[in-house]
């Protein structure tokens, strides 16, 4: 089926459905229900999601293909032609990390498309400990971003501090291969391919490490026990540490502190009849923003919560033994004084 659909058009790149097989047992887990589609967050780490409603719509069976934003790796199948054409693997990059994305973009970038076939499924092992080194994986990354995402190259340094200090080799031959094959820029990929991206605001002085200003030194910081589980869990304040990730935060327009560092983006609230801060999922529709998600950032530093109509303070030893950020009544404490730092 592969081979028809590439016979059919030579600038598909066609996925399976990536079925698990069991490290230590070699069991194989279908998965028989709908398959998800590849996407990414601001990490640039690699996520699976649903089937949009605008990719139902255009499709008219369920044994149709699924366009997707982005592959997961190393199981696609193309034309060696429109490979070769498309400037194959960038040989720059090593070993492992970055290159599905990087990929992914350019074929999207360049005038391909990224399919997943339903009705082909592929077993993959997933093993426990890799075999091989991942280091050089951030260096990959970042060639990806340095090469197809123009302006929005910036918000994943915001998230991720380290990668702008990370040699990443010569980009000159990628940058002229995109030149040549006239690819449309990363606005278009993300307004066409892949609307369903929250696109984070990063104004200035409100993005970056979450600080107290009479607590020196501690950051906001919420660190989800696992890619599952990223809502439903407290924040709490910790050693500041500079390298973005669990301790990057975005105070928004809209009134809301996003927790926006990977997908789903979470959004600080207060739940009633506690003084703690949990995250839940955030709204994409304005509209939508419940009331106790909702803080205003005064000029004095201070976070007001609009709906409970108190101020958020830094309490040493408020939660499982580290210090946290709860609500109490409105006051001149520097501990219920606010800033963000880009980076330490």
């Amino acid at each position: 089926k592969f081979c028809v659909l590439i016979g059919e058009d030579e600038s598909a790149v066609v996925c399976p459905v990536i079925d698990v097989i069991e490290w230590n047992t070699f069991e194989y887990l279908g998965n028989a229900g709908e398959p998800q589609i590849g996407g990414f967050d601001w990490r640039l780490v690699f996520t699976w999601h649903v089937i949009p409603e605008r990719e139902q719509k255009r499709r008219q069976s369920k044994t149709d293909v699924i366009r997707s934003p982005t592959m997961a790796g190393g199981l696609f199948a193309v034309s060696k032609k429109y490979f070769d054409y498309l400037g194959s693997y960038d040989t720059g990059m090593e070993v492992w990390g970055g290159e599905n994305l990087e990929f992914s973009f350019r074929i999207w970038q360049c005038g391909g498309s990224l399919e997943i076939h339903p009705c082909s499924h592929v077993g993959h092992i997933f093993p426990k400990q890799a075999p091989y080194s991942r280091a050089k994986a951030l260096a990959n990354s970042v060639r990806a971003a340095e090469v197809w995402m123009d302006e929005y190259k910036e918000l994943y340094y915001h998230r991720n501090p380290h990668a702008r200090m990370e040699p990443y080799g010569d980009v000159t031959e990628r940058r002229l291969l995109r030149e040549k094959l006239r690819c449309k820029d990363f606005r278009w990929f993300l307004e066409n391919i892949y609307p369903e991206l929250h696109v984070p605001e990063d104004r200035a002085g409100f993005f970056g490490m979450l600080k107290n200003k009479g607590m020196a030194n501690y950051c906001f910081d919420y660190n989800p026990p696992n890619e599952h589980e990223v809502t439903g869990h407290r924040i709490i304040l910790y050693p500041c540490h500079g390298m973005g990730q669990n301790q990057f935060f975005e105070y928004t327009s809209q009134n809301e502190i996003r927790y926006n560092t990977r997908k789903p983006e979470a959004c600080a609230a207060v739940d009633s009849g506690t003084d703690y801060l949990t995250m839940y999922l955030c709204q994409d529709n304005v509209q939508n923003i419940p009331e106790n998600q909702k803080f205003v950032f005064r000029e004095d530093g201070t976070l007001f919560h609009v709906q409970t109509q108190k101020c958020l303070q830094a309490e040493s030893n408020s939660y499982n033994g580290n210090p946290a950020p709860l609500l109490r009544p409105c006051s001149n404490s520097e501990y219920q004084k606010w800033f963000f730092k880009e980076r330490s």
